[in-house]
Order: structure tokens, then sequence, then C-alpha cells
């Protein structure tokens, strides 16, 4: 969504250019430009090219916002599943503890009913 934003933007922004450029070059322009805008709108290949360096940059900045974002996002879900493996981890152990304990208790039962029948 924000590439097609871009992209209308830049459209416009080229369309816009180039009827300023035509006032510019017919002087039919109502407001005074800055001496360093006035040299953009010597010829449409300038122009163009200014336009379309600006696309160019807000399209990298949108590449380079949504690497950032599927980093973060592969991030947090690698730490998420950490956090899962490691509380799974966690429980087996006390699980098997458990088991563990439960099974001590059997066998002094039995060595006591063992000892019981001697």
């Amino acid at each position: 969504q924000c590439r097609e934003l871009e992209l209308m933007h830049h459209d416009k922004l080229t369309e816009t250019a180039l009827l300023i450029m035509e006032k510019v070059v017919k002087n039919e322009l109502e407001e005074e430009l800055p001496e360093d805008l006035r040299l953009l709108f010597v010829d449409k290949d300038t122009i163009t090219n200014a336009v379309n360096t600006s696309h160019d940059l807000h399209n990298q900045r949108i590449d380079n916002k949504e690497d950032d974002i599927v980093t973060r996002v592969g991030n947090s879900k690698e730490s998420y599943n950490a956090r899962i493996s490691e509380g799974e981890v966690q429980r087996n152990r006390h699980r098997v503890a458990e088991i563990n304990h439960f099974l001590e208790n059997i066998r002094d039962e039995l060595e006591q009913y063992e000892n019981l029948d001697r």
C-alpha cells in the first residue's frame, strides 16, 4: 500500500513539475521561484531526473522500513519460540523429577514390605 501511495505521489509530482516547467518556459508563472529551484526547470530531462531520483529514494526508504519490520517480526517470533521451548523443557524436567520421586517412594515402600516378610 505504501508503494502504491508513493507511485501515486510520484505521478502527481511529475505531472505538477512538468506543468510548472511549461509555465517557467513561457514566463507565465505567478510566483517567483528561488534560483536553485529554477535551475531544475531548465529542461524536461532535468526535472524528470530530479523527480525520479526522489521517487527512487522514497522507494528505498519504504524497502528499508519493510526489511526492518520483517527482521523485527522474525526476531520476535524466534524469541517467542525460544520462550515456549524453554517452558516446555522446564515443564518436562519437572515432570521427570516428579516421576523419579514417585518411583523412589514406590521402591522405598517395596523395600519396607520385603523387610516385613523376612
